[in-house]
Order: C-alpha cells, then sequence, then structure tokens
C-alpha cells in the first residue's frame, strides 16, 4: 500500500494507531476524574452492584489490561492527548508493545463485555471482530488489484490498451452508494 500513496497510508497508519490506543488508554482510564465519571471498566466494576463472583472476575480482567494500559500511557500523554514539544523534537518512539500483547489486551476487553453482557442479561452477545467483510483486508485487495490493473495497462498496447481503458473509465463513473449518496 506504500507504492500506492506512500504519504496517504503513512499518515492514514499515524491516525489509526493514534485513534486506537487513545481508546485503549481512554477505556482503562480511572472510575472518575474529579466530579466526572467516566466511562471506563473500573467504572463499570465499582458503579454496579455485581454479584461477588462477578466483580471479582472483572477485577482481575481489569488488573490484566494494566501492564499494556501502562505501555500505551506515555504516548498517550506525550502524543495523543498532548502534542510534548520534547517528545515531538526528539523523534522519540512511545506506546510500544511487545508483539501479541495488543490481542491478548482486545481478547480481555471481549472478556470483560461477555462477563458484564452475561450477568445482566443471561447470554453472552457480539463479538469484537478484529477484522470483517467490509474492512480493511477488502480494502487492500482491491488495491493489490488496482496495482495489478495498473501494470497490465501499462504493459498493453493497442486494441488491449484501448479495452482497458474502457473498462477504467467505466469503472470511474459507475454510481457508488455511499451512505445513501451516489457519486459520479
Amino acid at each position: 500500500m506504500e507504492k500506492t500513496a506512500f504519504s496517504f497510508f503513512g499518515d492514514l497508519n499515524r491516525i489509526v494507531h493514534f485513534y486506537l490506543l487513545g481508546e485503549f488508554a481512554k477505556i482503562t482510564d480511572p472510575a472518575k476524574t474529579g466530579e466526572n465519571e467516566n466511562l471506563t471498566i473500573d467504572n463499570l466494576i465499582e458503579s454496579i452492584e455485581w454479584p461477588p463472583d462477578v466483580r471479582e472476575e472483572l477485577t482481575s480482567l481489569r488488573d490484566k489490561t494494566k501492564p499494556f494500559r501502562n505501555r500505551i500511557l506515555p504516548a498517550r500523554h506525550k502524543l495523543f492527548a498532548h502534542t510534548d514539544k520534547e517528545t515531538v523534537l526528539a523523534d522519540r518512539t512511545l506506546g510500544e508493545f511487545p508483539e501479541g500483547e495488543d490481542e491478548v489486551f482486545l481478547e480481555t476487553l471481549q472478556r470483560v463485555c461477555d462477563v458484564t453482557h452475561k450477568a445482566c442479561f443471561g447470554e453472552v452477545f457480539g463479538q469484537i471482530s478484529l477484522a470483517m467483510s467490509g474492512d480493511v483486508i477488502d480494502f487492500k485487495g482491491a488495491l493489490e488489484k488496482a496495482v495489478g490493473f495498473n501494470e497490465l495497462l501499462s504493459e498493453s498496447s493497442g486494441q488491449e490498451k484501448t479495452r482497458l481503458y474502457y473498462y477504467l473509465q467505466k469503472a470511474r463513473h459507475r454510481p457508488t452508494s455511499v451512505k445513501g449518496e451516489s457519486r459520479k
């Protein structure tokens, strides 16, 4: 993807990283900030009268999120929530974690969702999905096809090239539904 649009995908990658790590930090914040309640794991534990076994499991799961939170907090404080001049000028990398620790964190969040939903409604409902139809995997596939088409077009000549241009123009002018709108 970087070969296709280096700046775009570099920026998009940075945005997604900042957003996800910021959200991960927020969900693991304290139950309150001053007088304001935060919608966090701590708040779920503290503000609801859970049966003792549920409270114990939620507390254990919350404790399991702490190591990951501790790794990403410096990035949140110096880059996401505020832009720390010294950190930026020094080009410091913050928020790193060992490979797979993010997956453990997401699995733990999934378990928090499962435990709370089952305690409230008697069943587990839904799941956190890392990849699904229409997601980044499909987008990457579309880009790969576009790169392949571009290579085929550049290697073609004559009538074959004319035909490929026809299909390119047809694709560009095909109406595409986006939230009830059409694109031409």
